[in-house]
């Protein structure tokens, strides 16, 4: 079950980024998938790992890319990173302990909202500054 697929407008402008972008959608997609055929809790808690294993991985890429170009913002960008971190592990714990569908509910909602307001809001911001500064991302 495919609820939201990356396009051009979730572009940022960073080639391996955007694929990051689009690996996270694929995640939720699946998380979807999961909970549309009422799966049991283990193959939910294992995507849920997988979305939190692999948003820790972008989330450290896409910092340092933003240190390499002395993004002014990056200390806020973080601290918004953290936030959902801290929110998906809770969930995580609280699927842990069972009924693992009802919370992958909030997960993949919550997480799908924050990924494409996150995007489109916070990270084209980046996207700006590079191509105002004439910078060229090469991670």
């Amino acid at each position: 079950m495919r609820v939201c697929e990356w396009n051009q407008d979730y572009s940022v402008g960073v080639t391996i980024l955007d694929r990051h972008h689009k690996r996270l959608f694929e995640i939720l997609n699946k998380l979807f998938t999961l909970m549309d055929e009422g799966s049991e809790d283990r193959p939910i808690l294992n995507v849920i790992d997988e979305l939190i294993d692999y948003t820790h991985y972008h989330f450290e890429q896409e910092e340092e890319m933003m240190a390499k170009i002395a993004y002014p913002d990056l200390e806020q960008h973080k601290i918004l990173h953290k936030e959902l971190i801290d929110q998906l592990t809770d969930f995580a714990k609280e699927a842990q302990n069972g009924m693992a569908i009802f919370v992958a509910i909030k997960i993949a909602t919550i997480g799908l909202e924050w990924l494409k307001n996150h995007i489109l809001a916070v990270d084209h911001k980046y996207h700006e500054y590079i191509k105002a500064h004439g910078i060229e991302v090469n991670i």
